[in-house]
């Protein structure tokens, strides 16, 4: 009992960092227990499934938009550019061909 109890805390608390895998077996535990009937298992696995999901890309956007504004604060513009990496590769490369 005190597996599940704890497994049911990592979900509450952090179901993101579950894989399918580990939501699989802690389904079939719960089936197991009698928490879940076998007919609803799947059903409820896709829910967390799609939960963990959710929570992943709305933590993503938020780690983003603090990093963005962290680097506003910092007085950082856009950062480095694909358009800026080309343009040191090509003088690079002009001053390897003159010399």
């Amino acid at each position: 009992m005190s597996n599940i109890f704890e497994d049911t805390l990592n979900f509450g608390f952090g179901l993101f960092a579950y894989s399918r895998e580990k939501i699989e077996s802690f389904v079939e535990k719960m089936v197991e227990m009698g928490q879940v009937d076998k007919k609803d298992a799947q059903g409820f696995t896709r829910d967390l499934i799609k939960r963990g999901e959710e929570q992943r890309r709305e933590i993503k956007q938020y780690i983003s938009g603090e990093v963005k504004q962290t680097a506003q604060d910092m007085g950082f513009s856009g950062g480095v550019t694909a358009e800026d990496i080309r343009a040191i590769v090509r003088e690079e490369l002009g001053k390897n061909s003159k010399g």
